[in-house]
């Protein structure tokens, strides 16, 4: 995994966070549930508006979050680069089902939200060059170089420098290893959330005049996967049990190349790679992307996904290889050193060695539905980053645009809250409503005795099923039968873990299980519905 690269931001981030998880006696402004690029940005912006922001992180470590382990770099713009340019490349990989009022505003606002939040606000330590500019990458389907980056650390740089500056601010308190358990809602409007200390189980109650989900992606739910463990689809489940839309459930991003080693998680080995000429091989040292798409290696996402399943399938290997030895080997190790540590301390030099690489669950493409402003249907809760479907994205991401999509949808949702006065209701008000809605979530949940080792066992194991089922029949190549056994299956797992839940006292192992296995359900229910192959839902036909 990357290395820590800014400690002093570390010690500041340290010293803004509460301990405790305990009833707030007086209602936020702001409720932000998750505290990566998205969630320090509605922090950072809506704390400058003068509004009052509690932020949860459901980890002991704030920086254990999604966008921490970004590696390759955001978008910014080339020298010669347009709107247009950036919005057709998003439509490309998106196969057509992209949302052109998001791709406009993102090509046109991402440029200038990294440079107010990110260069000038939070001071990001992005590579230059001789020159002092700002060092721009080439990366896969982009027709431009127009791709900022931290060496191979990109995310980790962006985090540490947004969590800094947006804990420093004293309208700010993070309070860490803090899990929601349930959204309230009051007359359908969200109203806050209920939170569990994760250290004593003990539930309290966070109101909120807004809250906002950031709480990040999903690949957690498949047995290859580049996301932190943590990475379940919470936020998901959580606004689908409040009734939330949700959109483009089926479209789940496998990066292409992760490192295979057996018995591991998978590390994640970025697009920048492909980007600067390294090359697929089979175990015979036969290059093979371009058999399959003109653009070989650079060619999208899930398209590259695909070419090394088909090989690893057509050849019965559990693995192909990336191939970068070409590259003059100081400049390697200096323009990718978190890879390159990695890879030693695992026996592999990236300077002499092809890797082993096979694609792993990596990004979300779709989510709970929000429209600009990153309102859901519901009043009162917005959603920013991974968690949401703008439909930016459409059927598959282009590289470098999770990190701007959050920048973009977070500063969004604070202009929109800060200019709707009929969102800001009394604070006693709000914290009224919420602890009326905290009421009827504690008259509703009456478990009955503490989880047992022989009921952990049985959540532990339906967790570890849904990740098999999920990577099996719901992963890079799908096909009717296969979706339909997965539906069957997992909505008996589903079952299982509710009757748990619902006599058990909250833990953890619970908590996380039942929401993991109602979101691979919410995949599978719309993957299944949906018959047209296209961008990361691919569909053959139900074998024989």
């Amino acid at each position: 995994m990357a290395t820590r690269v800014l400690s002093s931001s570390l010690r500041a981030v340290r010293s803004h966070i509460a301990s405790e998880v305990h009833t707030q006696r007086t209602s936020t402004d702001v409720l932000v549930l998750g505290c990566g690029i998205a969630g320090c940005t509605v922090a950072m912006k809506a704390a400058k508006q003068g509004l009052n922001v509690t932020m949860l992180t459901a980890n002991d470590d704030p920086y254990d979050c999604n966008s921490y382990w970004a590696q390759g770099g955001i978008i910014y713009k080339a020298v010669d680069d347009t709107p247009d340019l950036l919005a057709s490349d998003v439509k490309i990989a998106g196969a057509g089902r992209c949302v052109d009022s998001a791709v406009d505003m993102l090509a046109n606002d991402g440029p200038k939200r990294v440079k107010e939040i990110l260069i000038d606000e939070a001071n990001v330590p992005f590579d230059r060059n001789d020159q002092n500019e700002l060092s721009l990458c080439l990366e896969a389907s982009h027709n431009r170089a127009r791709i900022i980056h931290f060496k191979d650390q990109t995310g980790a740089a962006i985090t540490e420098s947004m969590l800094s500056a947006t804990t420093q601010h004293e309208r700010v308190t993070l309070v860490k290893s803090a899990t929601a358990v349930e959204l309230l809602q009051h007359d359908g409007h969200c109203v806050g959330a209920v939170v569990m200390d994760n250290s004593t189980q003990s539930t309290a109650v966070f109101p909120a005049r807004v809250t906002v989900l950031a709480t990040g992606g999903l690949g957690d739910l498949y047995e290859n996967t580049s996301n932190p463990e943590t990475a379940r689809g919470d936020g998901i489940a959580m606004a689908n049990r409040v009734g939330a839309n949700l959109a483009n459930m089926e479209f789940v991003q496998f990066h292409p190349t992760t490192l295979y080693i057996p018995g591991e998680r998978r590390f994640l080995l970025t697009e920048a790679l492909r980007g600067i000429g390294a090359t697929l091989l089979d175990k015979h040292g036969n290059a093979f992307a371009k058999n399959y798409h003109p653009q070989g290696e650079l060619a999208p996402r899930d398209v590259v996904s695909r070419m090394i399943t088909s090989e690893m399938y057509k050849q019965h290997e559990h693995h192909m290889f990336l191939d970068c030895s070409h590259k003059e080997a100081e400049w390697l190790r200096e323009r990718f050193p978190a890879i390159n540590k990695y890879c030693l301390s695992k026996g592999f030099d990236m300077t002499k060695d092809p890797l082993p690489v096979v694609p792993a669950a990596h990004y979300f493409c779709g989510g709970v539905e929000t429209d600009l402003d990153g309102r859901t249907s519901v009043p009162g809760l917005y959603a920013a980053g991974e968690v949401a479907c703008t439909g930016l994205h459409g059927a598959n991401r282009l590289a470098s645009t999770s990190l701007l999509e959050g920048l973009v949808w977070g500063a969004a949702i604070v202009e929109h809250v800060a200019s709707d006065p009929e969102l800001m209701k009394s604070r006693e008000e709000s914290l009224e409503m919420a602890e009326e809605a905290y009421g009827t979530f504690e008259d509703n949940f009456k478990p009955t005795h503490s989880l047992s080792a022989e009921e952990k066992n049985k959540v532990d194991s339906a967790l570890e099923e849904t990740r098999h089922i999920m990577w099996d029949s719901v992963g890079v190549v799908r096909d009717p039968s296969g979706l339909k056994k997965a539906t069957e299956d997992l909505g008996k797992l589903r079952s299982d873990v509710e009757e748990i839940y619902d006599t058990t006292n909250l833990s953890l192992t619970t908590v996380g299980t039942r929401n993991a296995i109602q979101t691979a359900c919410l995949i599978a229910e719309s993957a299944l519905a949906n018959p047209e192959s296209v961008g990361t839902h691919f569909m053959e036909a139900s074998k024989a």
